[in-house]
């Protein structure tokens, strides 16, 4: 049995990584934690000398953060590092790896944003044909 979760580094990320952790020490299920690089992770201008090193240092604290959150666990997991639209490959490797479901955060963010926004969570449950758990924020 397999479960697909995907991760941000933002706090509602982390409580999807918390109930992924949870659900896969009670159901004997294997995690898939899936981190997708966006321009987000460098927190820089793309077209600044820094952006490389910064985005190299970021993505390598995401993963040491997923690292010390399963250090302590029995699940077995994978880290799944991807680009490109994030729904998209969330979606594809559960397909993948036939996921039970796939667990998400949503951030709480202002109406102007939900409805103009392409939220992974919104898109998520609109494409897919599995259950989608959608974490809050805490």
């Amino acid at each position: 049995m397999n479960l697909v979760v995907g991760h941000d580094g933002h706090p509602a990320a982390d409580a999807a990584l918390r109930l992924a952790i949870d659900l896969g020490e009670k159901l004997g299920a294997q995690l898939h934690v899936v981190h997708c690089v966006t321009v987000e992770d460098a927190g820089l201008d793309p077209d600044t000398e820094e952006f490389e090193e910064q985005l190299e240092r970021n993505v390598a604290d995401e993963r040491d953060s997923i690292d010390r959150a399963l250090a302590n666990t029995s699940v077995q997991w994978h880290y799944h590092q991807e680009s490109g639209d994030t729904a998209a490959r969330l979606a594809a490797l559960a397909d993948q790896v036939d996921a039970m479901l796939l667990i998400v955060g949503s951030t709480h963010r202002g109406m102007f944003h939900q409805l103009t926004a392409r939220s992974v969570s919104r898109r998520l449950v609109q494409m897919q044909k599995r259950p989608v758990v959608v974490v809050p924020e805490p």
